[in-house]
C-alpha cells in the first residue's frame, strides 16, 4: 500500500475521532477541550499539506457535478475550521487565559454552530471519497479478496448506524445547532459518554451513507 495514503488515512481517522471528542465539551471540561481543539486544527493543517496538490488544480480541468460538490465542501470546511479556531482561541479559559481574551455569548454561539457544521461537511467529504477510504482500510487490514458476506454485513451495519444517526440528529437537536440555535450544549450526566460519542459518529455517518449511495446511483444511471 502507498505509504502516503496510509498516513492520510491514519491522520484522517485521528482527526475525525478528536473532532468528535471536541464536541464532548460537557464531558471533557475546558482544558481537555481546548487541547483537543488545537490538536484537531493541527491535524486539519497536516491533511491540507498532504493534499496540497488539490489546491494547485482547483482552476484546471472540467468541473463535473461531483467535482463542484467536492470543491464547495472543501472550501466550506476551510472556512468552518478557521471560524472554529478563531472563536475557540478568543474564548479560551485554560490554554490562553493569560491573554485575557474577550469571549462572550456571540462567540460561543458561532463556535458551537461551526463545530456542528463539521458533522455534515466531513460526512459529505468522506462520502465522496468513501470508495478510496474502504479500499485503503481493506489493504491495511490485509483483505485482498472481495467477500460478499462481509460486504452484506458491512452494509447492514452501515444502514443501522445511519438509522441511529437520524434518531440522534433529533435527540441532539442538531438542526437547530446548525443555524445558531444553541450557544450551550447539554448532556445528561447519567447517560454514558460513549453514547454521546456514538451519537455524534452516527450523525456524521448519515451524511457519509447518503452521499456515497446518491453518487453510486447517479454513476449507474450515467452508465
Amino acid at each position: 500500500m502507498n505509504k502516503k495514503l496510509a498516513v492520510r488515512l491514519i491522520l484522517d481517522l485521528a482527526f475525525t475521532i478528536l473532532l468528535l471528542c471536541a464536541l464532548m465539551y460537557r464531558v471533557t471540561g475546558d482544558a481537555a477541550h481546548e487541547l483537543i481543539g488545537i490538536s484537531v486544527f493541527t491535524l486539519f493543517i497536516a491533511h491540507n499539506i498532504l493534499n496540497r496538490q488539490w489546491y494547485k488544480t482547483i482552476f484546471k480541468g472540467t468541473y463535473t457535478l461531483r467535482r463542484i460538490i467536492i470543491t464547495a465542501v472543501n472550501i466550506a470546511l476551510v472556512f468552518t475550521m478557521t471560524a472554529l479556531l478563531i472563536t475557540g482561541l478568543l474564548q479560551s479559559r485554560a490554554v490562553l487565559t493569560f491573554l485575557h481574551l474577550p469571549g462572550g455569548m456571540s462567540l460561543r454561539m458561532i463556535h458551537t454552530t461551526a463545530a456542528y457544521w463539521g458533522l455534515p461537511l466531513i460526512g459529505i467529504h468522506l462520502g465522496l471519497h468513501w470508495r478510496m477510504v474502504i479500499s485503503g482500510i481493506h489493504t491495511m487490514a490485509g483483505m485482498t479478496k472481495e467477500s460478499r458476506i462481509r460486504t452484506v454485513i458491512a452494509r447492514v451495519i452501515a444502514l443501522l448506524f445511519a438509522a441511529f444517526g437520524v434518531w440522534a440528529s433529533f435527540d441532539r437537536d442538531v438542526f437547530s445547532k446548525l443555524f445558531l440555535g444553541f450557544s450551550f450544549d447539554y448532556w445528561d450526566e447519567e447517560r454514558p459518554a460513549i453514547i454521546f460519542f456514538a451519537a455524534m459518529l452516527s450523525i456524521m455517518a448519515v451524511y457519509v451513507f447518503v452521499t456515497y449511495y446518491v453518487f453510486k446511483v447517479l454513476g449507474k444511471k450515467r452508465k
